[in-house]
């Protein structure tokens, strides 16, 4: 769980299709504008705004494997409508385990984003649904620090109280986020898992050496972990490595402009 920066503006695509007097603006009317080329773009700039990462999930994002999340459901009586194409609305998740082109007997296997038969595999994308945004949390209003979860050994996210107490946001409504999108699947377990086993057996690599530079190391070490490539992608599963690396990550990410947002 981290904060992301949502979009600014439409994108390009996005206001030809609202400047475009001779359609209807729905959500599906815009899927086809210009042969699905505006959503691509739109589905890219997205992207790119979230760093590579699911918004939910944190996994990272590739083709056939993503979804744009209306935060308000298009299906909410009130504002659906109204939202389905407002660029202040629009987010891109994962699949989160639902999608068959990766299942066992596809050309692209792949059991971190799909399990056939597990229905409590499901997370993001897929166990959200139509659900009111009124009962998940909108990663673009999350405090950017203190994060809000802990990541423990296993994978699983834990509620960080004293965290949530600092900025005012009730760990209840931390703990039902977590809940509602299966964020604690076992399948995200263990790839958190494997993020922080990965961690541990690259620090340990120079946790012998003299303390100074043990410290110089760590920085080094959180700072390729935690910052955005050159092209502007971040590591998957951001918060497992934050969480891993504690108040080294907090003095690395505080650091101006906050490239990571």
């Amino acid at each position: 769980m981290k904060r992301i920066a949502g979009l600014h503006a439409p994108s390009a695509g996005l206001a030809r299709f609202h400047s475009d007097q001779n359609i209807s603006k729905t959500w599906d009317e815009f899927g086809s504008f210009e042969a699905g080329i505006a959503k691509r773009e739109l589905t890219a700039e997205l992207t790119a705004r979230q760093h590579g990462l699911c918004a939910y999930c944190e996994i990272d994002l590739v083709p056939n494997d993503t979804s744009v999340e209306h935060f308000v459901p298009q299906s909410d009586p009130v504002r659906g409508a109204t939202l389905a194409c407002d660029h202040r609305n629009l987010m891109v998740v994962c699949r989160g385990g639902s999608n068959p082109l990766f299942g066992p007997d596809s050309l692209r296997p792949d059991p971190a984003r799909f399990l056939p038969s597990a229905q409590n595999s499901r997370s993001c994308d897929a166990a959200k649904g139509n659900r009111s945004a009124t009962e998940f949390l909108d990663p673009r209003a999350l405090p950017a620090q203190p994060p809000l979860v802990q990541v423990n050994d296993d994978g699983r996210l834990e509620v960080d109280v004293t965290a949530c107490g600092q900025v005012g946001v009730p760990e209840t409504a931390v703990a039902d986020h977590i809940r509602r999108l299966g964020l604690n699947v076992g399948r995200l377990r263990n790839l958190r898992a494997a993020v922080r086993a990965e961690l541990t057996k690259a620090f340990l690599e120079f946790a012998a050496l003299p303390p100074q530079q043990t410290d110089e190391h760590l920085i080094a070490m959180a700072e390729s972990r935690l910052l955005p490539d050159p092209v502007g992608i971040l590591a998957p599963f951001f918060t497992t490595t934050r969480s891993f690396f504690g108040p080294v990550a907090e003095t690395t990410l505080s650091r101006p402009p906050q490239a990571w947002i």
